[in-house]
């Protein structure tokens, strides 16, 4: 039909199909791809770390190097085929992570961790999910009470990650909790 329309020889044609495809198809892997940044949020993504310009809250006048990273676990949920259903999103919020020094880029590390962990704890509440669903559990409240439970892990986790890290000021324990970190999320990738 190509060849007709345009009165292409084959290869041409072919060409152009091929054109036609990548120049339409882009933008839909693209946004399989795609990670929610704007003024005031980023969401997680192994491919972008968070810099001191994300930093956005300007009010702190502290001495030494000071930070903190803010962090939202979004979820939002609603009913498919009988089932509830989530969509779990860890998004830094700009307005609310601070820092006292922009040069430190050790203490911009245990603060990325913090992000880290938080993606962790994301997979962790959608690997429950899965299990909740294929239980064919239909309660709501369970959900609920399921994330809940895993998001109290996840601020116990973050203080202790703090404590024995000293807010990264402790070099090998910094290094051993990163080790961690990364492990567990592609373990629990991998689930």
């Amino acid at each position: 039909m190509v060849k007709v329309v345009f009165g292409m020889n084959g290869r041409l044609s072919k060409l152009y199909c091929l054109f036609v495809f990548i120049v339409f198809a882009m933008p839909v892997f693209g946004q399989m791809e795609e990670v929610i940044e704007t003024e005031t949020m980023i969401e997680w993504s192994e491919s972008r770390p968070l810099e001191w310009k994300d930093y956005t809250y300007r009010r702190i006048r502290l001495k030494g190097s000071m930070a903190l990273t803010k962090v939202k676990h979004s979820v939002k949920g609603y009913m498919r085929n009988g089932l509830p259903e989530f969509e779990i999103k860890v998004l830094f919020r700009k307005p609310h992570s601070w820092t006292s020094d922009t040069t430190n880029l050790d203490l911009l590390k245990h603060e990325q961790l913090h992000f880290d962990i938080a993606e962790l704890y994301r997979r962790k509440i959608e690997h429950e999910i899965i299990k909740l669903q294929q239980s064919q559990e239909k309660n709501a409240v369970v959900y609920r009470a399921e994330i809940s439970r895993i998001l109290a892990e996840f601020n116990a986790y973050s203080r202790q990650y703090d404590r024995e890290s000293n807010h990264g000021k402790h070099k090998l324990e910094q290094a051993r909790w990163k080790q961690e970190v990364l492990n567990s999320l592609k373990v629990v990738q991998n689930k």
